[in-house]
């Protein structure tokens, strides 16, 4: 998922005396651990603010410095060359701690020609062989990401991070609903990535599936058209799983009728995720608690079952987010108001997360 552009200075800022919060695409949401098993986090005063971070190509990778990485391979991953699969490795030597390499994290990506940073997931994090996989949409107004297309095999571009967007805790909800648009699916597979194959901060080793305990999920996705939809790398590993673990993961993909698709023979369906897919699958997981006798008799809908610990995550355009969700621009940061189709549900602040 990418991030709104930050400028970085030429000279470095006053020193400011409260501590720097960074937030993945929350809009400075930050949220209590104690409530939640996906957590954002805050990074307290030891990091310096991005506008005045250094370049070191000797220490670890870490948000408080930019680091040199290298781009080993730059794919198309769409015919229109809209989206590109972009690798970077990481020397050995720079790789930061385990216990900083959390379920989910993005790294900041610099522009170094017009000195911004925007911030990207990668996919499987950061692997054995310090390889970062990237899913890279390039916006017609976007220039990092029109700058990221360009960068070409064997060039440097520099990265900070790992910046925890969040964390993962087995068991802590039996139902997860993750509902992403475009590039927004990619802290969403970087999840279930983690969670299928890796325990802890252990490399996956086979292609043994170690399933979560308890919870399952169901991931909704939505792309313009078929020819944007994630690439193989990320659809067939979510195929499988959803293949092979029925009781874990259930997967939904849709497109956009109005761009002219009709779907295809793998399970993709023409349409939008609205309040009536989302209901289907309220339905189909039994999130919907059982009517009284006049709600059955008038027909009425009925609010969540809170028997179930469930979750709603959302992630991906701006509208798609506030149809769903309800907005989170212009709100302090602790509003964790809930609006959209998931508040006309019933669903509440602790149930509703917008990425």
């Amino acid at each position: 998922m990418q991030k709104p552009i930050r400028p970085l200075a030429t000279r470095p800022p006053k020193p400011v005396s409260r501590p720097v919060k960074i937030a993945f695409a929350t809009g400075g949401l930050v949220l209590s651990a104690a409530t939640l098993g996906l957590v954002l986090y805050e990074v307290s005063g030891g990091f310096k603010p991005s506008r005045s971070a250094p370049t070191s190509s000797s220490l670890p990778l870490s948000p408080s410095h930019f680091t040199p990485v290298q781009v080993v391979s730059s794919q198309k991953s769409d015919s229109i060359g809209q989206h590109k699969l972009i690798k970077l490795k990481l020397a050995k030597e720079l790789t930061p701690p385990s216990n900083a390499l959390t379920s989910v994290f993005s790294v900041y990506l610099k522009d170094s020609d017009i000195q911004v940073e925007r911030a990207y997931t990668p996919l499987k994090g950061l692997d054995e062989n310090g390889e970062m996989l990237f899913w890279v949409k390039r916006y017609e107004n976007g220039e990092v990401g029109r700058w990221f297309h360009r960068q070409k095999v064997g060039e440097h571009v520099e990265i900070r991070g790992p910046v925890r967007t969040l964390d993962w805790e087995d068991g802590k909800w039996d139902e997860v609903v993750l509902i992403s648009g475009g590039t927004g699916i990619t802290p969403f597979y970087q999840l279930l990535h983690n969670v299928f194959t890796r325990r802890g901060n252990q490399q996956p080793s086979s292609d043994e599936v170690a399933l979560p305990r308890d919870t399952h999920f169901t991931l909704m996705h939505a792309s313009r058209s078929v020819e944007t939809l994630p690439p193989p790398a990320i659809l067939d590993d979510l195929r499988r799983w959803a293949r092979d673990s029925p009781d874990r993961l259930s997967l939904r993909l849709f497109v956009d009728p109005k761009e002219g698709n009709s779907g295809d023979s793998v399970g993709v369906c023409p349409g939008r995720i609205d309040a009536k897919t989302i209901q289907e699958v309220r339905e189909e997981r039994k999130l919907v608690k059982q009517p009284t006798w006049l709600e059955w008799l008038r027909g009425t809908a009925t609010g969540p079952d809170r028997n179930k610990r469930v979750l709603f995550v959302v992630c991906g355009p701006e509208p798609m987010i506030t149809d769903i969700s309800g907005s989170r621009l212009g709100r302090p940061a602790n509003d964790g108001a809930v609006g959209g189709v998931l508040g006309t549900m019933g669903y509440r602040a602790q149930e509703v997360r917008k990425l």
